[in-house]
């Protein structure tokens, strides 16, 4: 990281501890509301500050409220994993944290809950519950607690005449030079693709599963073959970023909000186009404390409760009345709704990732990706520059390795510490439910015949 970030990286890292502290729990209920009860919760989510930000947040208040105390254990995320754990007759979990695609499966074949919205607490301005949340934040198994995505970062140094403002602006090297950082696979990749050739998004997957609508695709992508950098770690896209090898990168909206903060001159972030996912709350069916678990969802997806986590951590809130009561972050003075992936402003263009699409198209899609890697970059001799002038370099057709440099796979240890206090360790291959967990390799780089993973996240 260059040194004039790293005093912002230390006080953000900083900020992130002070998070651990019981101090910062700005939603603890008085002590006289705390009900002396036996009941213990078994919660299983994540580590990081992902999980100090529901401790505060979530755990601690619920505990002072209702006495019910809270253990938790942190878990990798895959499907395989928690549907061991809790596909017995008994399970270990009253509550589960998952992405949507682990909940859609786990719904599917019995082992989760079916959870009545009419127990949920009204907007904060007295919104119905099915009008107060966002699409797909009530799920019959589930309720959604924050949404994540998929976005576009840019180096506004690197753009000395126009910023780029939409999503269209990533396929357009002429007016916005530079390389681009993209994942190295085709999930995310072929959905901006499109997006930025101007697909909406309700017909990105219905263009996806039509050969004209790959091709498409990957003509797009042809655009800018040539100015891609691949990454494969999370953290690498922001350290391509910050090194200056990239002009602009698809990263993680946490670390791309971490990077923002750290650097407030240099990187920004276009919303127009993010792919985004959900985590959700979810009660196994084999739970033994299903009454406290479900009023633990009731109390956790108070927009007051939900509002208080996105203070700390900056995935949106899956409640329009959260959303407006979020401020600024109790540590670092910043205000959090710019940074929220379902904040108004944010939200207007967004697609919604769909996990179960990919685990049924991604093999075929991951050797068709894998293809087109491999083939050598054809410039066109007609190229112009970005004055308009034809290019001397451009003006005969070359080939290169469509391989990623070394020097570009790796970050400097100072980056990806200093950008990653989200960070929720896990195995290589596993399928996190927040995108700041990511420390493997992004699935689907080589084909595969049967997929059973979606690429890390976070």
């Amino acid at each position: 990281m260059p040194d004039s970030c790293r005093p912002y990286a230390v006080a953000l890292a900083a900020a992130w501890l002070m998070l651990a502290g019981p101090s910062a729990s700005a939603q603890d209920a008085p002590a006289t509301e705390t009900k002396p009860s036996g009941a213990t919760l078994a919660i299983a989510t994540w580590g990081g500050a992902y999980g100090q930000s529901q401790e505060i947040a979530y755990f601690q208040p619920f505990t002072q409220k209702t006495g019910v105390k809270i253990e938790t254990e942190t878990y990798d995320g895959t499907l395989a994993a928690i549907k061991d754990k809790i596909g017995a007759s008994s399970s270990p979990f009253d509550i589960v944290d998952l992405s949507q695609g682990v909940l859609d499966a786990l719904c599917r074949d019995g082992l989760l809950e079916q959870i009545d919205s009419s127990t949920l607490t009204s907007g904060s301005g007295g919104q119905s519950v099915s009008d107060d949340f966002l699409s797909g934040g009530i799920a019959p198994c589930g309720i959604a607690s924050v949404a994540w995505s998929m976005a576009i970062a840019f180096d506004r140094q690197a753009f000395t005449k126009a910023q780029p403002g939409k999503i269209a602006d990533l396929l357009d090297v002429q007016r916005f030079p530079g390389k681009r950082a993209l994942p190295n696979g085709p999930r995310y990749t072929l959905e901006l693709a499109l997006l930025a050739d101007g697909v909406d998004p309700a017909d990105i997957y219905t263009q996806l599963g039509t050969p004209e609508g790959v091709d498409r695709a990957f003509k797009a992508l042809d655009k800018i073959k040539a100015h891609i950098l691949w990454w494969d770690k999370a953290e690498d896209a922001i350290s391509m970023l910050m090194q200056r090898k990239a002009a602009i990168a698809a990263g993680y909206s946490g670390r791309i909000f971490r990077a923002a903060v750290g650097a407030r001159q240099r990187i920004d972030v276009l919303w127009d186009g993010q792919v985004y996912d959900l985590d959700l709350w979810a009660i196994p069916k084999a739970a033994a404390n299903k009454d406290e678990a479900k009023r633990f969802i009731a109390f956790a997806t108070e927009p007051a409760q939900m509002a208080a986590q996105a203070a700390l951590i900056a995935y949106g809130p899956m409640r329009k009345s959260a959303i407006a009561l979020v401020g600024k972050n109790p540590s670092i003075d910043i205000d959090m709704k710019a940074y929220l992936p379902t904040a108004p402003d944010n939200f207007r263009k967004a697609l919604r990732f769909d996990e179960a699409w990919w685990n049924e198209h991604g093999g075929e899609l991951a050797a068709r990706f894998q293809t087109w890697r491999e083939q050598p970059v054809v410039t066109d001799a007609k190229a112009a520059t970005p004055d308009g002038k034809p290019s001397a370099a451009d003006g005969k057709s070359k080939a290169t390795d469509a391989k990623p440099s070394p020097a570009n796979g790796k970050s400097k240890p100072e980056d990806a510490k200093a950008a990653t206090a989200d960070e929720k360790p896990k195995p290589a291959d596993a399928k996190p439910s927040t995108p700041e967990a990511q420390t493997g390799s992004v699935p689907y780089a080589a084909p595969k015949p049967a997929p059973n993973t979606a690429p890390n996240r976070r």
